[in-house]
């Protein structure tokens, strides 16, 4: 626990570190895409209160996607400037982006 959390405060943030949620239309979890993102905001250290327009703009991308495919591949990137979405389907790819602030 207290150990992790002092080791991941001082690790830097790579570009190249993608993390991808892979998710069913199917799944009674499609709240996922937003708390992913929410995640990351407290392993980065990110004030939610200023990304709450990404954090509604991946959900709504998210859902829409959903309405029409069967599943969706969503890549988070966060790195010293930015937070980047990018979700994908068969037919579609969406890609959001957000400065760090």
């Amino acid at each position: 626990g207290d150990v992790y959390k002092r080791q991941c405060q001082t690790c830097p943030v790579s570009d190249d570190d993608i993390v991808t949620l892979r998710l069913s239309s199917k799944s009674s979890f499609l709240d996922l895409p937003r708390a992913g993102l929410a995640s990351l905001f407290r392993i980065h250290r990110i004030d939610p209160g200023g990304m709450a327009d990404l954090a509604a703009s991946v959900q709504q991308a998210a859902t829409e996607i959903l309405a029409d495919e069967d599943e969706i591949e969503i890549d988070y990137q966060v790195t010293n400037e930015d937070v980047h979405v990018v979700l994908r389907s068969r037919g579609r790819t969406t890609r959001i982006s957000a400065p760090r602030g």
